[in-house]
This record gives structure tokens, sequence and C-alpha cells, in this order.
């Protein structure tokens, strides 16, 4: 297989939620734990209190019936959906210097 390859095979595994604080290019460098906690929690923390206050009414003008599992459902989605690609990566950019020192 090596010969078909154009370059080497370079990769990081990476545990949990690492991917989210590794700065673009790093290899292996990964901040503390604790930091880790505490920038995801207060990015979660706003997400849960506000965010349903919004998506419930948009699913009730949308027609969805009131159900506890799919409400939990919708919720849950835009949470991660905002995490992923909107929220984490912004801010992480931001706390940069504090999360790596």
């Amino acid at each position: 297989m090596k010969p078909l390859l154009v370059g080497t095979n370079d990769f990081y595994i990476s545990s949990g939620l690492d991917f989210w604080f590794v700065p673009g290019g790093a290899r292996a460098k990964v901040p503390k734990r604790w930091k880790q906690f505490l920038i995801t929690w207060s990015a979660i923390y706003p997400l849960v209190l506000f965010l349903p206050l919004v998506t419930l009414p948009v699913l009730r003008t949308l027609g969805v019936p009131s159900y506890p599992p799919l409400n939990t459902l919708a919720v849950t989605a835009a949470i991660v959906f905002l995490m992923v690609y909107l929220i984490m990566p912004r801010y992480t950019r931001i706390v940069q210097k504090w999360l790596f020192s």
C-alpha cells in the first residue's frame, strides 16, 4: 500500500472532545481537562437555558405536537449542531491563550 501513497500517513487520535480544543496544525498539545470542562460547560449552559425558549415555540408554530421526548430531541439536536459547527470552533479561538497557558 505504501507505494500508492502520495506522502506519509500522519494522523492523531483524540479522546473525547479534544478535537474542539486543539488548534489547527497542532500535533498532541491538549489543554488540561479542567479547562476543557469549564469551556464546554460555559458554552452549553446558556444554550440549555435559552434554546428551549426559542425551539419549542417554533415547533408549535410548525404544528409539531408537544411530546416531551420529541421536544428534547429537537432541543438537543439544535444544541449539538450549534456547539459543533458554530460555537466551539469560534469560542476556543477566542479563549485559546488562556486554554493553552
